[in-house]
């Protein structure tokens, strides 16, 4: 990491936390009014008296000691097997606790008293943080980043899935979590003064699924990235739906009911927000496009566009932040992703990756901190949680089965198996709770009920991540999620057995080193060598080859990337390219790499465009397209060669009867590179011209492409400093970008 990417995360995080700690940024617009107006009245009956102001530095102390609480938990409970948001929020409870009872007031140590009250100061602020901060704080950065994260293809893949149970799903689950707590009113078992209205709220802010530990312990366990993705994506989008209806129902029981229909009011929230966030999204787009190489205003166009999306949808024209985001970071990560400059990529996810890291570590413990200081209750309230905890598992149980018949048969559908986990895996978190403190605050609902409803909603929170989350792993293991594949287990055995070859080779040269052959060799291989288990099953060639041809898709994949990189593969080219290939990676490896229908048609364009009669009216378009197919033909046939050499490096250790198989791959590659070379002839005869600008303008990339590697080796041998390394870098990118344009 250099140093110029710990700078900008140590600004830009320094002014969130100097924002965050700032007295007048959480208090709310009546609250800074009433204090100018208690202020001019002080100033008037006493104007000669002067206090000095101190600044509350409280919250700056929590923020800072919950980082490091952070970095410690992740530090030093790694292999302790609890997720790390379980391990956040049990620590906050034991902060909160401590808070509760002043516990650093006048605390007294080796018989002397030490006031240390600012420590309870910082725990109270955060245990009666606006929720309003919560959401525009912390919100705009989870859900971005999580979006922007994604592998946009399988998003819409599963995106038909997760807007079934986003909205459908989570109405079912609200009317029957209503349905169900209405009739444990009726029977007089508890919660005797809640309304109907009541009800309904929290059954919309009880639905509001947080799977954010469910979803890293997937990914640690190598599941699916279609599972993990669907629920992912429901809670980007239920998240939306449910604060929607949140709001449409507190807005009546506050007294400012809606004059028309609460569906419109759902469609206009939930569409509005979604066209928000297009909106901005197209515009930074266009905005970045124009940048090139500049990490600090790439990244401040995306950061600030975040906060202004929801800024705007929230408080502008009151839509949907939420979607507003979610737009925003699907934008961002798909056509986003061709206009990002490559080497400014690495940077905005890492920056984003650690403020969601920031921003996940606050919340969790504010979240245990909220429920050790603020919740009041009963046993009879306890009682009611766990009713509660099983009624949310009812709904979700009624939800999927209701859902499944059409989940199982769109987009890669689900099983058995994803729906069991879809169940399990249905966590209550910050947004859940951040809803339960506006109502907590609200002057428009009874006190004891205010109390009942934030101590449910805590306590939801708190054992969906203690039972929930932490048997996640292994309700995984027993549902076989984490079981490798024979193919796949061969393919990381024979990965092993080439690590340990060139070891072996590595060792071998050591020992005729002058410097190092008295070094106990016998020690050295021990401690390095892999534990290469014999094969206990025999492997299917059908199989075998079908994990093959994925392997060779994912490098076909990452030719494509490095030639963008390299700036000789277009934006729209790489896009078509990679589409193309995440198709054919759909279908499991069971179809030939050669089978290419939406590719021939691609190449194809030049013949349509050229027997076009209006073609001289649309002469930039075409042109344009046929700049588009030359480029992708040309990077097809790279990577067609990137995969040929795979198959080459893996044909000196294959086995005999795997020598077949791998002549087949190698067969249907050598049939992709005729496939690019018949249409480069034949578009080199029929629009020389247009040929031959292509390949000066590429050949133009190559050259300077190749003088940065040079400037980079001078700059390694000690030959030029590193201001003349970035001065002369910055001339040849000029060059390229004057390409670009």
């Amino acid at each position: 990491m250099n140093n110029s990417f710990i700078k900008q995360l140590l600004i830009s995080f320094s002014f969130l936390i100097i924002s965050i700690g700032h007295p007048s940024f959480a208090s709310t617009p009546q609250s800074n009014h009433q204090h100018q107006s208690e202020q001019v009245k002080t100033e008037h009956h006493q104007p000669e008296v002067h206090h000095e102001h101190h600044t509350d530095v409280s919250p700056l102390l929590f923020i800072i000691f919950a980082l490091l609480v952070g970095a410690g938990t992740r530090y030093f409970f790694a292999k302790v097997g609890l997720p790390y948001t379980v391990l956040l929020l049990l620590i906050g409870i034991i902060m909160g606790i401590f808070g509760r009872q002043d516990f650093f007031h006048d605390l007294t140590l080796f018989n002397q008293t030490f006031d240390f009250s600012i420590i309870d100061k910082s725990i109270n602020w955060a245990a009666h943080i606006d929720p309003h901060l919560i959401l525009y704080i912390f919100l705009p950065i989870l859900i971005f980043e999580a979006a922007f994260a994604m592998d946009v293809h399988v998003f819409k893949k599963t995106f038909t899935n997760s807007t079934l149970l986003a909205v459908p799903g989570i109405l079912i689950a609200i009317f029957l979590t209503a349905g169900l707590i209405g009739g444990v009113v009726y029977l007089g078992l508890g919660l005797t003064t809640w309304s109907w209205q009541i009800i309904l709220l929290f059954g919309a802010v009880i639905s509001a699924t947080d799977p954010v530990a469910v979803v890293s312990i997937l990914k640690e366990l190598g599941a699916s990235k279609k599972l993990s993705t669907l629920i992912e994506g429901e809670s980007l989008l239920n998240d939306g739906t449910a604060i929607v209806i949140f709001m449409v129902i507190f807005l009546g029981i506050s007294g400012e009911g809606l004059s028309y229909s609460p569906v419109l009011e759902f469609f206009r929230v939930s569409f509005g927000g979604v066209l928000v966030g297009y909106l901005i999204g197209k515009i930074a787009l266009f905005w970045i496009k124009q940048v090139f190489k500049d990490m600090l205003v790439e990244s401040t166009i995306i950061i600030v566009s975040a906060y202004f999306v929801f800024f705007i949808c929230e408080n502008v024209f009151g839509v949907s932040g939420v979607l507003g985001l979610v737009t925003l970071g699907v934008m961002m990560a798909g056509p986003g992703r061709t206009k990002i400059t490559p080497q400014v990529q690495h940077f905005i996810h890492e920056f984003w990756e650690f403020t969601a890291f920031a921003a996940n570590t606050l919340i969790f413990l504010i979240v245990g901190v909220v429920i050790a200081e603020r919740t009041v209750f009963t046993m009879n309230d306890v009682w009611m949680l766990l009713l509660v905890y099983v009624i949310i598992h009812l709904a979700r149980i009624v939800v999927i089965a209701v859902l499944f018949p059409i989940m199982k048969k769109s987009g890669y559908g689900i099983t058995i198996t994803d729906s069991k986990v879809l169940w399990w895996g249905a966590l209550r978190g910050a947004i859940g709770l951040a809803l339960a403190l506006i109502v907590e605050s609200s002057p428009y609902i009874d006190q004891t009920i205010r109390e009942q409803f934030l101590f449910l909603i805590a306590g939801t929170v708190t054992l969906t991540l203690l039972i929930n989350a932490t048997t996640m792993k292994s309700v995984a293991n027993m549902l076989g999620l984490t079981k490798v594949s024979p193919e796949k287990q061969y393919a990381l055995e024979q990965a092993e057995l080439f690590v340990d070859t060139s070891t072996d080779k590595a060792i071998k040269r050591l020992k005729d080193n002058r410097f190092y052959k008295r070094a106990n060799f016998n020690q050295v291989e021990k401690y390095v060598a892999f534990d290469l288990p014999e094969r206990q099953v025999d492997l299917n060639l059908s199989t075998q080859e079908f994990e093959l041809r994925r392997r060779v898709l994912e490098k076909e994949k990452s030719s494509y990337w490095h030639q963008f990189e390299e700036g000789t593969l277009g934006g729209q080219a790489y896009n078509m390219l990679v589409n193309e290939v995440n198709e054919i990676l759909d279908a499991n490896g069971e179809i030939a790499l050669s089978d290419r229908k939406d590719l021939e048609d691609l190449l194809s364009t030049r013949t349509k465009m050229k027997t076009s009669k209006l073609a001289f009216l649309f002469k930039k378009a075409n042109l344009k397209k046929l700049y588009t197919s030359f480029d992708m033909a040309m990077a097809f046939y790279n990577a067609q060669i990137d995969c040929e050499k795979m198959i080459a490096s893996k044909e000196i250790s294959a086995e005999e009867k795997e020598k077949g198989m791998l002549e087949e791959v190698e067969f249907e590659i050598e049939e992709n590179k005729i496939q690019a070379l018949t249409y480069l002839r034949n578009f080199k005869n029929e629009f020389p011209d247009i040929y031959k600008d292509i390949a000066t303008k590429k050949a133009m990339l190559i050259v300077l492409n190749q003088e940065k590697k040079t400037i980079k080796r001078l700059f390694k041998q000690g030959r030029i400093t590193a201001d003349e390394k970035a001065k002369m870098t910055a001339m040849v990118d000029n060059k390229i970008n004057r390409i670009f344009r």
